[in-house]
């Protein structure tokens, strides 16, 4: 029985070794999933602010906008920023399966 405990004990790390990597690499897929999906995000917001800024920019110059109408689109672009950044704030990767 002795000549099997060194062996045993050899085993016992190795599988401890493997769970260790496996955990690591299972890591390192959700790292990279976060980060597409961060990506992903990024994209998009800055997309819908730039096609929005774009709209806006073409009313204006086509002289559709006036000054009133103008000051409260500003001011809804601006509230549209700050409730996309809370929204990205408190967006979590748990919560997107």
């Amino acid at each position: 029985m002795r000549s099997n405990e060194p062996e045993q004990l050899f085993l016992d790390e190795v599988y401890r070794k493997a769970r260790l990597l496996e955990y690591d690499k299972r890591d390192a897929e959700k790292v990279l999933h976060n980060r597409r999906l961060l990506a992903r995000r990024k994209a998009m917001t800055i997309s819908c602010v730039t096609i929005f800024t774009a709209v806006f920019a073409l009313m204006i110059s086509i002289g559709k906008i006036d000054k009133e109408l103008c000051v409260a689109l500003s001011l809804l672009l601006i509230a549209a920023g700050l409730l996309i950044e809370k929204l990205e704030l408190s967006w979590s990767p748990e919560n997107d399966g």
